[in-house]
């Protein structure tokens, strides 16, 4: 019976995540093994080298049509700035994560495992409704990747949008040049850059098909970037945020004589006492892990939302043809930042009602030892959980009304400066 359980916890371990499953898959492709127990990290060493190469030699090509079109005007070369950017982010998170890879194993493992609530002595105890205790526990699990499935899945169908963009745009356009306007049929490049080559004789090394298919690639490291690692924190801080919820019902119910007799309360306040402990661990690991990152992030995410505001501007002076498109691409970097602030804004304000829930039990009712506990527990709860941005601020909802704030602001600035 004491291992009641850890076999809820199996079960909900078996269960299919298809949202944390894609996740590993796009970490891998990028050389980073978040499941070293899943699947063999011999091949992640060339991934890892490999994309690097060929992101270094895309964002190359970028910047040589940045400087070739530098004394046109801005519009010319603000789509290439856009990819420079998401790519160069890319890379950034990739050797990030690299860096603190053991930290990201041991917090997928203990994520997927819920291993914080293992041996937690609970369910050692004598409790009457043991059975029914678990099952509460195990829908709150259930429910909480359930929810982590649907934020997920949904990220990707957004991220994918651009990725199908970039990746079909010289095929339709071959198909409207060629057979609709009856025009030159040459397949363009997916996106503006300048990849240089070497002409010997008839013959181009690297050769334009290789040169258009290092181009292709580029949405696919992007997505993997994007989508792998912003996945990742929302995977680790919604876990969080369940497991802090999971000790807010223990706490409510430890003052219950139907789930907890008089004589046991103590014993089972201890148990939550030890599960904080464990939260507490568990969040400080996200925090040195994300730490930085997300200034990174923030930063980057704050320019690209000013360059598609400018870029819808110049559109609507232009044609609607591409607005569809560039529309597309704010969402996905909106969703991007809301992603980071909502979750974590979700972390903090379950730490903040578990402050009230550790003083809202029947406490003044119980034992000197059962006060003692609370009182203590009051005082470490009173820091609340938060997922700080570089050490400047912290990350939440009104955090990420200032980004859009600071984005508006600068895409004025840059408009003003361009009609000068």
């Amino acid at each position: 019976m004491q291992n009641m359980l850890e076999q809820e916890l199996q079960m909900i371990d078996d269960l299919p995540k298809p949202g944390l499953n894609w996740v590993e898959y796009s970490a891998y492709a990028l050389g980073i093994n978040l499941a070293p127990r899943k699947r063999t990290s011999w091949p992640c060493g060339f991934l890892r080298y490999f994309a690097l190469f060929v992101n270094l030699c895309i964002i190359y090509s970028l910047i040589q049509f940045i400087i070739a079109n530098y004394t046109i005007s801005f519009e010319a070369y603000v789509e290439a700035v856009l990819l420079t950017f998401q790519l160069s982010v890319g890379l950034v998170k990739m050797m990030h994560f690299h860096h603190f890879m053991d930290s990201c194993v041991e917090l997928v493992y203990t994520t997927e495992t819920t291993d914080v609530l293992k041996n937690l002595g609970l369910f050692e105890l004598d409790l009457p409704n043991r059975l029914k205790l678990r099952k509460a526990l195990g829908s709150i699990l259930f429910n909480n990747w359930q929810e982590i499935d649907r934020q997920v899945m949904f990220f990707f169908k957004i991220v994918c949008m651009p990725v199908l963009y970039y990746t079909m745009r010289p095929y339709f356009q071959y198909i409207y040049d060629c057979y609709i306007i009856h025009d030159t049929c040459e397949m363009t490049l997916t996106y503006p850059a300048i990849v240089p080559f070497m002409q010997l004789g008839n013959y181009q090394i690297p050769s334009y098909s290789v040169r258009f298919f290092l181009l292709q690639s580029g949405p696919f490291w992007c997505f993997f970037a994007v989508f792998g690692f912003n996945s990742l924190f929302v995977v680790l801080t919604r876990h969080e945020a369940c497991l802090i919820e999971i000790l807010r019902y223990l706490v409510q119910h430890s003052t219950s004589d139907s789930v907890v007799p008089k004589s046991l309360r103590v014993p089972y306040l201890r148990c939550c006492a030890r599960l904080f402990a464990r939260i507490s661990r568990h969040h400080a690991q996200i925090e040195n892990l994300f730490k930085y990152i997300i200034l990174v992030q923030c930063v980057i995410s704050s320019i690209l939302i000013c360059m598609l505001l400018y870029k819808i501007s110049t559109i609507m002076e232009v044609g609607w043809v591409w607005m569809g498109m560039i529309m597309v691409y704010l969402v996905t970097i909106t969703l991007e930042i809301s992603l980071y602030n909502v979750n974590a804004q979700k972390v903090e304000t379950q730490s903040e009602l578990l402050f009230f829930d550790w003083y809202n039990c029947a406490w003044y009712n119980e034992s000197e030892d059962f006060k003692f506990i609370i009182k203590l527990m009051l005082m470490f709860s009173r820091k609340t959980f938060v997922l700080s941005v570089g050490g400047f601020t912290n990350l939440s909802h009104k955090f990420l009304v200032q980004v859009f704030r600071t984005s508006g602001n600068f895409f004025l600035l840059l408009r003003n400066m361009n009609n000068k």
